[in-house]
């Protein structure tokens, strides 16, 4: 009886999941920096009364929630989206710049009109913080993709996404330093034995860290989610690799900076509505998540719709229909 002879065709090794795309990598950046953000806080400044630790942790706080839905978004990423890894870090570092460059100065400007009119600055400057920001951002997009040389829409939410998570991070940075300082100006004014719910309520860590949280629970829903939008309506009017102006864009930039004013001037829109009526400001946090719901159902139904169109089988497609694909 003959036996066949051992195979020496060398094993085929499969290369091993990069550690970011493995399954549960999101979740594990996710807390693992929100426990070194509250070691950070807790052990190096509050219990060894090191200031220096400040930038950093404010950095963290900053950048956190956005840095995780970036990863999310990097993990998303298929071939023919015309969109690698490289270009949403470009597009987050530098887009968003860009953007935050511009739509300072676009608001500054609505700013001084205003008060020319003799107007609120504030209040007008809330209201059309979406007319100013989200132009702002989708010049930045434009920029960083304009060499491209495929152009979706599906292409565009990457990218769009990308530059609101950069400007959402360094406009994060502004919203938590203020909070701390705020804290500061507070602890300066309490009197000597105050009580201590007081003055843990006025410390600046407090104030900082409630901006943060804030910033870190609705950032998703924020500057990523309306500029992926209009990105994704920029990149689908684009012809042979050439960005143009049409009727669907302009519609798209009308629907984000209605969003995005509605979303910044809430608490203003309630005080108009009802001036007589403060005790209706309680209702601010409600409308508040209204918005996010209806938010999340636009995003939702575009991006099923983008989907569709790219022959894209996604977590944001029913289950029913990814067992039919």
């Amino acid at each position: 009886m003959s036996h066949a002879a051992p195979s020496t065709a060398p094993e085929v090794v499969q290369p091993a999941n990069p550690i970011w795309r493995r399954r549960h990598t999101p979740t594990w950046f996710f807390f693992g920096g929100v426990a070194l953000w509250l070691f950070l806080l807790l052990v190096p400044h509050v219990l060894l009364g090191n200031p220096a630790v400040i930038p950093a942790w404010i950095l963290l706080g900053s950048g956190l929630a956005a840095s995780t839905l970036l990863l999310i978004m990097a993990r998303r990423l298929q071939s023919g989206d015309g969109v690698t890894t490289a270009t949403l870090l470009w597009a987050v570092l530098v887009g968003g710049f860009i953007a935050i460059t511009l739509g300072s100065t676009f608001d500054s400007l609505i700013g001084v009109a205003a008060t020319d009119a003799g107007e609120n600055p504030h209040d007008i400057g809330l209201f059309f913080a979406g007319v100013a920001e989200e132009l702002a951002k989708v010049i930045a997009v434009v920029i960083v993709a304009w060499r491209l040389p495929v152009k979706t829409a599906r292409g565009g939410l990457f990218v769009g996404g990308a530059v609101g998570i950069g400007f959402a991070v360094l406009e994060n940075l502004w919203y938590i330093g203020q909070g701390w300082a705020d804290g500061v100006e507070a602890s300066q004014k309490l009197a000597a034995g105050s009580p201590p719910l007081e003055t843990i309520l006025s410390h600046p860590a407090f104030q900082a860290a409630g901006a943060a949280f804030a910033r870190t629970v609705f950032d998703p829903v924020g500057h990523p989610l309306w500029t992926a939008l209009f990105a994704a309506a920029v990149f689908a009017a684009a012809r042979n690799g050439r960005f143009r102006i049409t009727v669907g864009v302009l519609l798209t930039y009308l629907l984000v900076a209605v969003m995005h004013g509605l979303w910044d001037g809430n608490t203003v829109l309630w005080g108009l509505l009802f001036p007589s009526m403060p005790v209706l400001k309680a209702l601010v946090v409600p409308a508040m998540v209204v918005l996010v719901v209806a938010f999340a159902l636009i995003w939702r139904a575009r991006v099923r719709h983008i989907n569709r169109e790219a022959g894209v089988v996604s977590l944001h497609v029913p289950r029913r229909e990814r067992k039919q694909a």
